[in-house]
């Protein structure tokens, strides 16, 4: 499937360090897209941008844009994406599929950031997410884009809950 952002899309927003090594943050984006951003643009409306996106610039880059004789400012697709993204990266990144077990990525020079503390970044950066993509809806709104429907509001976070078993 085709990624609609990349590392350097997310590093114009949050600090993200630089590698080559992209396989688990590309897992990520291609999880944002689809679990977070299909459902708010609704299928008809992600498919058409998944296959033909430069057809679709301005709501991806965002777009000054006039309704009711105001301007107004879109932020963009790509930024509601970059934080979604961002918010799982977090969360999830270190947590690598070895053949031994499912392992958390350590070494002597480093401790790992608490489950709470990662908890959080999460959250905050689903919030974020949750207020660009409303700046993004009132703009496919506004606009009368002929392929998106706005039936799936997102819900507000509830944060991640952690059970332990045994």
């Amino acid at each position: 499937m085709k990624l609609l952002i990349t590392r350097s899309d997310i590093a114009k927003y949050k600090q993200i360090s630089k590698t080559p090594h992209d396989d688990k943050l590309n897992e990520q984006i291609l999880d944002a897209q689809m679990l977070d951003i299909a459902p708010l643009l609704g299928e008809r409306l992600y498919n058409k941008l998944l296959n033909n996106t430069d057809s679709y610039t301005d709501l991806l880059e965002g777009v000054t844009y006039v309704h009711d004789s105001e301007n107004y400012q879109c932020y963009g697709l790509k930024m509601v994406i970059c934080y979604y993204a961002y918010a799982r990266y977090m969360m999830f990144s270190s947590v690598i599929d070895t053949p031994f077990s499912v392992v958390e990525k350590l070494n002597d020079n480093s401790r790992p950031v608490e489950a709470a503390a990662k908890k959080t970044i999460y959250n905050l950066n689903r919030e974020a997410a949750s207020q660009i993509w409303s700046n993004v809806s009132n703009y496919l709104t506004r606009t009368k884009h002929p392929d998106f429907t706005y039936c799936n509001k997102p819900t507000p976070s509830t944060g991640m809950k952690f059970t332990k078993i045994g």
